[in-house]
């Protein structure tokens, strides 16, 4: 991991032109190219995160970055981010702060951070949390246990020492979210197998309730049922904020060319949507060899791989509040199993799940998976002390 010369300042400025905007977006490739455990995110798509043309997120959040540098080297780098959504439906002039990279010195942390505390003061939030990458449906918090083993797809990463700079820049834990790790082969607990069986004869708490995969072929009308599953389903999750229909369809479209539609479920009562699940493959188990480029033979490595994988992630479970308390979210955990196993697949990560979510968390424990890691959101609560002039 780089380090800084303690002997040589540090300053930090605002992202403000194409070298600028380059070196965020190449600054942790240089830093992680010692980790084994990184996996590089593919280059093109990290550009085009900061392109208001193809990432629809941009258009409803204003969002200031800023690099620390030593000696003319990024040694840095963070983005102040206001979401008015999030803090109208959630926390009141609170701002964000995300794609938090640092090396270890709490000089250069600290400068960062009280440079994207300023400009959020200044447009009058009164609370920081983070990191959270843009908005709360991108990678949200730092990753504090679990460091032995590469994240899964979607799944943030970082270094162990990054609890240690925000702890020291006097931020403290908020919110933890913890990722589990299923078996997709072996017994199946008595409770889950008489719902299964209740659910087939068509009697009991899940009379009516039936799991169907993915219809690949009606791509765009599967596609809008699962967005409005979404919204619904999470509306009362903390920190969710309703997405937009065109920044959903963009990011399914993404993720297109890996889905397997054996792993996109949708639960139905007598016939109508009422729940989902959406398992991806994990393709950064290819992604650890590509070092962020898909060219020249990285596509090809890409798409032979997929079907090849042997571990995936169940990225969404969500069911409409008024058909919970049904056993439609064990059925989709089921499914989803049954499925993985049927593919090939062995390993299976639950995340990113809230410690609070006790709905969740009442389906993980009747599948009793283990805890696999633990990432967690920060908060600050700036004073005016600290910003008078």
């Amino acid at each position: 991991m780089p380090s800084v010369d303690r002997q040589a300042s540090i300053t930090v400025v605002p992202v403000e032109d194409v070298a600028a905007a380059r070196a965020f977006v190449d600054f942790p490739y240089r830093l992680y190219r010692a980790d084994p455990q990184w996996v590089a995110p593919l280059r093109r798509d990290e550009h085009r995160r900061w392109s208001v043309k193809h990432n629809p997120t941009l258009r409803s959040r204003w969002v200031r970055r800023f690099l620390a540098y030593q000696d003319g080297v990024v040694v840095g780098r963070v983005a102040a981010i206001v979401d008015e959504g999030f803090a109208r439906r959630w926390e009141d002039r609170t701002g964000l702060f995300g794609f938090f990279e640092c090396v270890a010195a709490t000089e250069a942390a600290g400068m960062l951070l009280r440079a994207t505390e300023r400009v959020l003061w200044r447009r009058g939030v009164r609370r920081i949390i983070g990191p959270v990458n843009l908005s709360t449906h991108d990678e949200t918090g730092i990753l504090v246990r679990g460091h032995d083993s590469p994240p899964a797809i979607m799944s943030p990463y970082n270094p162990p020492h990054y609890a240690g700079l925000l702890e020291s820049a006097g931020y403290r834990r908020y919110l933890d979210y913890h990722s589990y790790l299923a078996a997709t082969k072996g017994e199946t607990a008595p409770a889950v197998r008489r719902l299964a069986r209740s659910a087939a004869a068509g009697h009991g708490i899940a009379k009516g309730i039936t799991i169907r995969p993915l219809r690949l072929s009606e791509w765009d009308a599967e596609v809008r049922t699962l967005f409005e599953l979404y919204n619904a389903s999470f509306r009362d999750v903390w920190g969710f904020v309703p997405i937009p229909w065109e920044d959903f369809a963009g990011r399914a479209q993404s993720f297109r060319p890996i889905a397997r539609p054996e792993l996109i479920l949708v639960a139905e009562a007598n016939g109508v949507p009422v729940g989902f699940a959406v398992t991806l493959p994990d393709v950064n188990q290819i992604l650890l060899g590509l070092n962020g480029r898909l060219l020249p033979f990285g596509w090809w490595q890409l798409m032979r791989g997929v079907p090849r994988l042997r571990s995936a992630r169940m990225t969404l479970l969500g069911v409409r509040p008024e058909y919970r308390a049904r056993g439609i979210g064990v059925l989709l955990g089921l499914e989803t199993r049954t499925a993985a196993a049927r593919l090939g697949i062995e390993r299976l990560e639950l995340s990113l799940v809230q410690a609070t979510n006790e709905r969740v968390q009442r389906v993980i424990e009747a599948f009793d998976c283990p805890a696999l890691k633990t990432y967690r959101l920060y908060e600050r609560r700036l004073r005016p002390s600290e910003f008078a002039a």
